[in-house]
């Protein structure tokens, strides 16, 4: 005995004598978007100081503020990451981390 259905073991139909495609590589453009708030330190703001019927106020106006250079100063960016990667050990990683070019970069304080 066998244990092919009846008929079925020289049917070429049956699910057993399929073949896997074989493996073909291609190229693929990959596009995300990625957010993330972090803190960043920054002195060019303009600081507004002034009295109203309510009494004294101090406002903060950070509309001027450089926050994508501070950004690029201070935090490590997905497209740099590779740098920051023990090629050593994780060849694969840094690949994958590395060649990453920005579409849009922007950055809004909350």
């Amino acid at each position: 005995m066998d244990n092919f259905p009846l008929g079925a073991k020289y049917d070429s139909r049956a699910p057993w004598y399929e073949e896997d495609n074989p493996v073909e590589e291609i190229e693929v453009t990959v596009s995300l978007t990625l957010s993330k708030t972090v803190k960043v330190k920054v002195t060019d703001y303009v600081i507004e100081e002034g009295e109203d019927e309510d009494g004294p106020y101090c406002y903060k106006d950070f509309s001027e503020t450089n926050l994508l250079g501070a950004v690029e100063e201070q935090v490590i960016l997905p497209q740099d990451a590779s740098l920051y990667v023990d090629v050593g050990e994780h060849l694969k990683a840094a690949d994958d981390l590395s060649g990453w070019h920005v579409d849009e970069f922007i950055c809004e304080k909350v």
